[in-house]
């Protein structure tokens, strides 16, 4: 068992000499040995430092996948439950608020918290003033008072003129060179903020009043005070729900 959790030999290695990450392997050896129908998992890197628990995160999904074992993981850390999970559930009260696999999760939550929780995300007040029951709703945003479309399914739009909210990530907020001809969903916006983060940049833009932020890989061109058209795909925006 030791030799599953990449420790041969430390047989007789006094517990004093082993690291927090050997310590962790040790623990998990423990858990597995007596072949358990099922593993808990209670934060268990959470006193790991970062590098530390992204290769022990990553050898305990090998381990888990080889042993062909069920585990139910329990972090406060997004990142480790969408490394490591094949189905994931938000719990806020004691309330399950989702489930569903990480890609969904992410990209479809269902209510604020969940869209809060899992990622950064543009959240945008808005109230729908249409009255048609179709697949694509028009929302009238309460800053700035954009007009969006958004896809929706049929009976979750809701009373017209009550506010609602819209979500949409910021590596799905495009920022366009030029003025396009097209016009849905596209507002003229400024640049106030560029933060650089090494491998991505986060842009801060300003349109009438509402702010939004976009992921970029590289901001080339782009700078503080400049003017672009930022296109909000309406494939990408989400209509949120409530806990209630």
């Amino acid at each position: 068992m030791l030799g599953l959790v990449q420790l041969p030999g430390f047989e007789r290695r006094p517990v004093t000499e082993l690291s927090g990450g050997q310590q962790q392997r040790v623990a998990i050896a423990r858990a597995i040995i007596i072949e358990p129908a099922l593993l808990l998992f209670d934060e268990p890197l959470s006193n790991l430092d970062v590098a530390l628990r992204e290769e022990t995160r990553r050898e305990l999904r090998e381990l888990v996948t080889k042993l062909g074992l069920t585990a139910v993981y329990v972090t406060h850390d997004q990142e480790e439950a969408f490394a490591l999970c094949d189905r994931i559930s938000v719990m806020q009260d004691g309330r399950v608020l989702q489930t569903g696999g990480p890609r969904e999760l992410y990209e479809r939550p269902l209510m604020i918290d969940v869209a809060r929780f899992l990622g950064r995300n543009n959240l945008i007040l808005a109230r729908r003033v249409t009255s048609s029951d179709e697949r694509l709703g028009q929302f009238k945003t309460i800053v700035g008072e954009h007009t969006l479309t958004v896809p929706v399914e049929r009976g979750e739009l809701g009373p017209i003129n009550k506010n609602c909210t819209l979500a949409i990530r910021p590596e799905h907020v495009v920022i366009l060179k030029a003025t396009p001809s097209q016009s849905e969903n596209m507002l003229n916006a400024t640049v106030r903020e560029i933060d650089f983060a090494g491998a991505t940049t986060s842009v801060r833009l300003e349109t009438q009043g509402l702010m939004l932020e976009a992921l970029l890989l590289s901001p080339d061109g782009i700078s503080i005070g400049d003017s672009r058209a930022i296109h909000l795909p309406r494939d990408r925006i989400t209509l949120l729900g409530t806990k209630e």
